[in-house]
């Protein structure tokens, strides 16, 4: 078992519902919280991924986190929302049920992930925020996603390949 390298630190975090769970991720990563609006479906990509939307001109991803964490896709309601983040791919856009708060957590209110299962599927899962009498699974999205799922991404993204090799 290996120790987690991106342990969930102090500071803010933007808290969702996802079914009953509510999770969080560092505020710093997150762009801005849009309505769910049209959203244009793209062939062969992974069942997560639900295509494409316009924001002001550029066209990012957007993910469905239910299908995701192996939840059941659900209709949206005046509530669902995408949130975009700042990935190391780009701005990737993630359909939650509803946005709750910017909770602040100390270092004494986040915990470990506990082990779960099968360790390398919860690898995205950085900590466990206590807040109240509510835990908040406080995730790193982008990890959440496999390598064939950040390949397929980055081409929908319309990222440049040739990035990583200038880069190195």
């Amino acid at each position: 078992m290996s120790e987690i390298v991106n342990k969930a630190k102090a500071g803010q975090y933007l808290t969702f519902q996802l079914m009953n769970e509510q999770y969080g991720v560092p505020i710093n990563t997150v762009r801005e919280i849009n309505r769910v609006g049209e959203i244009t479906p793209v062939p062969k990509t992974p069942e997560l991924v639900k295509g494409v939307m316009n924001l002001r001109g550029k066209i990012i991803p957007v993910i469905n986190l239910r299908v995701k964490f192996g939840m059941n896709a659900q209709d949206y309601t005046r509530d669902t929302c995408i949130i975009v983040i700042d990935s190391d791919i780009g701005q990737v856009g993630m359909i939650v049920d509803s946005v709750k708060e910017v909770a602040e957590l100390t270092d004494v209110q986040i915990e470990p992930p506990p082990i779960l299962g099968n360790d390398a599927n919860m690898t995205f899962v950085t900590g466990m925020g206590k807040l109240d009498n509510r835990v908040i699974i406080l995730v790193d999205v982008v990890k959440a996603l496999s390598h064939d799922h950040l390949s397929e991404i980055t081409r929908i993204n319309g990222s440049d390949h040739n990035t990583e090799t200038e880069a190195a």
